[in-house]
């Protein structure tokens, strides 16, 4: 029976973890629709990288806090791994940005 609550615990703190990422990034980072437009605009690009440090630092210690308190890495492991996803999202809309020439 204590075992079984352990792993509800687990569960339920790494969906914690894996939902503050959710609700983070698009908290503190420009909307996918802006950032795809940013072409060439170095303000746009610093502004999401400073969104991606600062989403992900929260996301990981929510991850490391809830790992804590179920003496569990799953909780962290999963916050890590959410928060690096989201970063690779971004970072993929930043580099796939069509160039747009003037004719």
């Amino acid at each position: 029976m204590v075992g079984n609550d352990m792993n509800e615990n687990v569960i339920a703190s790494s969906l914690l973890s894996v939902t503050s990422a959710l609700t983070a990034f698009p908290a503190l980072l420009p909307p996918l629709s802006d950032v795809r437009k940013a072409t060439g605009n170095a303000d746009m690009t610093n502004d999401v990288r400073m969104g991606e440090a600062a989403a992900s630092a929260l996301v990981i210690s929510t991850g490391i806090i809830a790992s804590t308190l179920t003496k569990s890495p799953i909780p962290a492991m999963a916050a890590t791994l959410a928060a690096l996803g989201l970063v690779c999202m971004y970072e993929s809309v930043l580099s796939a940005t069509p160039k747009e020439t003037k004719s």
